[in-house]
């Protein structure tokens, strides 16, 4: 589960808006040079022999131009597994057929095999959404010839878009890894109707600006404030405006930025002090507070032709009056008179940033929290784990870096989540994504975190780290393999991702196991150090020693065959053992508090489990799954009856990386 997105949280319960080295395997190709294929066309959905509703088909055409080689692998990305396996728990791909042929004659094909590494600790090749195919016999491959492959009965979801078509393919020969040449206009979308999607979009687009508009506003501004009143006259900013800073127990943080944002914006040169005036700009403690419902993050403006008031209770409310006041004043700097009363209705309003799939600079980071800022959010969460990566630089493991926070062909985790390097139009000149031997290096430094938390504090942002556990860990077993894979643990499944070995020892947490011993010390120490690093935050609803670890999406198959799981564990659900983990973890650091995705305290059918935290050792609660009475709005009411503080982080209306339409182009 990908995650950027904007979330709004009040006492009860809460609603959501979001903006929010491998080797090849083939150590007998002696094939010199870098070979280069075009693809010619890709055709994907609904084909003969495709029984269930579920099931799809994909064909790839491409031509070869290089070296003759039999010692060759075939690469894509597509956000769908290419695995197979039947258990108790998982019937995924039992009619999967791959297989590829040349197309003149006398033609040929070959069984194309899936290509798995061995253990965790080997260098990569399929893994996740990202898949590996080579010739299960001798195939070869010979310059100019046009070959096609067979991808037939997949049964994880046929495409709907582009976003989840076979994309960004590869070949690799030896040492060398061969990008095709990106195109866009090949695909063809089976049992795809253009004409009634497009119709669909265009009223629907309709509607929704006939509905924007029917809500009238006199002035523009984003958030509507509560009131709005016009008065008489106007006030003109210029050079030599003064902000008087009269706010008790406060710096000059919030004054210092309205200096600094008149320059900015307007060019006006201004000065900051502590003196009481009745004329420039001037900020005081709200003298009646019921105008912003008693709420600590309201503010009151009252512009008239000789002064500008900003009335609030502390820097957080100042701090959305200048968002308010750049609004107006990026509109003219000549604002006309009026009485703006603002508070907002949700606690909490979010961002949550996905850093591990996609790492972004201190910069960039700093420039999302400018905008979140300027919206008045006050909450950015940040996914620092995945499957895909880990990001958070730990003093004392040297492991981090080398083995979990990079990934691409030639390293120790393939580049696992590189969407449509080849499909979005963003793309042709910037090269923004990436290809298979693109990596994603970084980790944020504990220097480089406080430096954030310093930043985003200062504009009333709090930052909520997550680690994610005891799925979406693979990252994290990566750097630490001996601590937490099992070797009690021979289950086989395949997560919602595509992953089969993603999960953490649960069963050995706090047992005298193999593995146990240095699993539990190791987890723990992580836990608390990266809460540690967001402690003492100066924001209004900061908690100390909050942590999210996620806790969504294990596979069901997962801990199935695992000795270690015995006595109390025996007996539990993969679901039930990861609740069961996460209530240890919680007692056995009580000065956490332990925030996570709903499926960490929840059942699927939305009832609470048995082995859990309890509401008053939780944080946060992010019901990330869809809404409706079915599905994430029972979950959330069940969750804030119980007590829960919970966030609506609804996938299909909140998500900035999920395509909104079926439309092929979007």
């Amino acid at each position: 589960m990908s995650k950027i997105k904007i979330s709004a949280l009040s006492s009860a319960l809460l609603s959501t808006f979001m903006l929010v080295g491998c080797s090849s395997g083939n150590s007998n190709n002696t094939v010199s040079g870098v070979p280069n294929f075009t693809v010619t066309a890709v055709k994907i959905g609904q084909m003969t022999g495709d029984v269930q509703a579920a099931e799809f088909s994909a064909t790839i055409n491409f031509t070869y131009n290089g070296n003759n080689t039999n010692a060759w692998q075939f690469g894509f990305y597509m956000p769908r597994s290419f695995a197979s396996l039947t258990s108790a728990t998982q019937n995924i791909n039992p009619n999967l057929s791959m297989e590829i042929c040349n197309v003149e004659s006398p033609i040929s094909c070959a069984v194309l095999k899936y290509q798995q590494a061995m253990s965790i600790t080997e260098s990569d090749l399929s893994a996740g959404y990202s898949t590996i195919l080579a010739p299960q016999s001798t195939f070869t491959l010979v310059n100019g010839q046009q070959y096609i492959v067979k991808l037939l009965h997949n049964n994880q979801w046929n495409a709907g878009n582009y976003s989840a078509v076979p994309q960004n393919f590869f070949i690799v020969s030896g040492n060398s890894v061969a990008n095709a040449t990106p195109e866009s206009n090949v695909y063809t979308l089976l049992n795809y109707d253009a004409a009634t999607v497009d119709a669909g979009i265009a009223t629907h687009n309709n509607s929704d600006w006939a509905n924007s508009n029917s809500q009238t506003s006199v002035v523009n501004l984003v958030p509507t404030p509560v009131s709005y009143t016009a008065g008489s006259g106007s006030y003109a900013l210029a050079s030599g405006v003064v902000v008087h800073n009269l706010l008790a127990n406060s710096d000059n943080t919030v004054a210092n930025f309205i200096q600094a944002d008149l320059t900015k914006d307007l060019g006006i040169t201004a000065t900051v002090d502590n003196v009481t005036a009745t004329s420039g700009i001037v900020i005081q403690n709200i003298t009646n507070p019921a105008l912003i419902n008693n709420n600590p993050e309201g503010y009151l403006i009252t512009i008239s032709s000789g002064v500008i008031t900003i009335e609030a209770e502390n820097n957080a409310g100042v701090f959305y009056a200048l968002q308010t006041l750049r609004q107006l004043w990026n509109q003219s700097p000549t604002l006309t008179a009026a009485t703006i009363s603002d508070y907002p209705r949700f606690k909490y309003r979010g961002v949550v940033l996905d850093t591990a799939r996609h790492f972004f600079s201190v910069k960039e980071v700093e420039s999302l929290i400018d905008i979140a800022a300027t919206h008045k959010l006050n909450t950015l969460h940040m996914h620092f784990s995945d499957d895909e990566g880990f990001r958070l630089g730990l003093s004392g493991y040297n492991t981090i870096p080398s083995l979990a926070d990079t990934r691409g062909y030639g390293n120790s985790m393939i580049a696992l989540m590189f969407i449509q390097g080849n499909l979005d139009k963003t793309n042709y000149s910037n090269l923004i994504y990436p290809y298979v031997n693109t990596s994603y290096p970084g980790t944020y430094s504990e220097t480089e975190l406080k430096e954030l938390i310093s930043y985003a504090n200062n504009r009333s942002i709090t930052i909520i780290p997550e680690i994610d556990m005891p799925g979406h860990a693979r990252a994290m077993i990566k750097a630490f393999p001996s601590e937490m894979v099992d070797p009690n643990d021979l289950s086989q499944y395949i997560s919602v991702q595509g992953y089969n070995d993603d999960v953490l020892p649960v069963c050995t947490y706090t047992t005298s196991t193999s593995v146990g011993p240095q699993f539990t010390p190791l987890i723990n120490n992580i836990i608390a150090t990266t809460a540690g690093l967001f402690n003492n935050q100066k924001t209004l609803y900061a908690i100390n020693n909050e942590i999210s670890v996620g806790g969504d999406e294990v596979s069901s198959g997962a801990w199935s065959n695992d000795s270690s799981c015995s006595g109390a564990w025996a007996s539990l659900s993969a679901l039930e053992k990861s609740h069961k983990f996460f209530q240890m973890l919680s007692a056995n650091n009580a000065n956490l508090k332990v925030s996570g995705w709903q499926q960490y305290v929840q059942n699927d059918d939305s009832s609470l489990g048995t082995n859990i935290v309890p509401a008053t050792n939780a944080g946060h609660v992010w019901v990330w799954n869809t809404s409706g009475v079915s599905a994430g709005q029972a979950q959330a009411t069940t969750l804030a009856q119980a007590g829960y503080p919970v966030v609506l982080d609804y996938a299909d209306q909140t998500y900035f990386d999920l395509a909104y339409t079926p439309a092929i182009d979007e």
